[in-house]
């Protein structure tokens, strides 16, 4: 079964392939299915692919409390021991970098590369946690997750994506998912992540590493990544001029290929 329990709580994932194993996470109101542009490529290239619905998103169990990035990597903990999985590689975006970036500091002999994408090293600060409470109080409505949705797709995906054919059939499925989503689940979660903060533990990432950043990206801005960078000693930067925050999807020839070219680095 597609399914894991942590703490009383259930949580879903899918699997893909064999090989070597490597792990996607998404970011905040998303659901794994953002990774479909980049599963078949991994898959064909030998790796064993691990996709999972962050608690309270998609598939899984709801949330009735904050939720911070510890939680959620504590999830991904049980996730990894349910597997079976010792050493594997991590490729994150947004919210999912976070994540990713606190399991790397606490196995780092665990975490073979490290992938982050559009995302933060620090979001304790007045400016994020306002902008998170004003998640939480859209998310908190009415239809809160389409709401969101509707209002932030103009600036996920860069205006090429929005008027091509993919990004027509992308945001029509990832408006069903808003649909189904607990509103109030995401609201925790946008409470919850406002701790976060490792910007003085970089540099003891030790493991390969490649931040990406979208020139489009108004959320993470790419100075972001570029100094995420700076600060861990095995680090690589890399921009996608033409991306915005979802650089895997409005980018995903140009994100793959070269996500796959350092995966595959000897």
């Amino acid at each position: 079964m597609p399914f894991y329990t942590v703490q009383g709580r259930s949580n879903y994932y899918m699997e893909f392939g064999e090989g070597r194993p490597v792990l996607l996470l998404h970011g905040i109101s998303n659901s794994g299915r953002a990774w479909g542009p980049q599963i078949p490529a991994l898959v064909e290239k030998g790796f064993r692919v691990i996709v999972p619905d962050h608690a309270g998103h998609g598939a899984s169990e709801r949330l009735n409390a904050p939720f911070s990035v510890d939680d959620f990597a504590n999830d991904l903990e049980a996730l990894l021991t349910h597997l079976g999985i010792g050493y594997l590689d991590v490729v994150a975006l947004s919210l999912g970098g976070m994540i990713a970036l606190e399991l790397a500091l606490r196995y780092p002999n665990r975490v073979e590369r490290l992938v982050v994408a559009s995302s933060f090293d620090k979001t304790a600060t007045a400016a994020f946690q306002d902008m998170a409470e004003g998640w939480a109080q859209v998310f908190e409505q009415p239809y809160g997750p389409i709401i969101r949705l509707e209002q932030n797709w103009p600036s996920l995906v860069s205006p090429a994506f929005q008027k091509s054919a993919e990004g027509l059939r992308t945001y029509q499925i990832w408006h069903g998912i808003a649909a189904t989503v607990d509103g109030p689940s995401l609201a925790h979660v946008a409470r919850g992540i406002g701790t976060f903060d490792v910007s003085k533990r970089l540099g003891k990432l030790t493991m390969p590493t490649l931040f990406i950043a979208g020139g489009l990206d108004r959320m993470s801005v790419p100075e972001t990544s570029r100094c995420m960078a700076s600060s861990v000693p095995n680090a690589d930067f890399l921009l996608i001029e033409d991306a915005a925050h979802i650089s895997n999807v409005d980018a995903a020839e140009a994100f793959t290929t070269q996500m796959l070219e350092f995966l595959q680095k000897v």
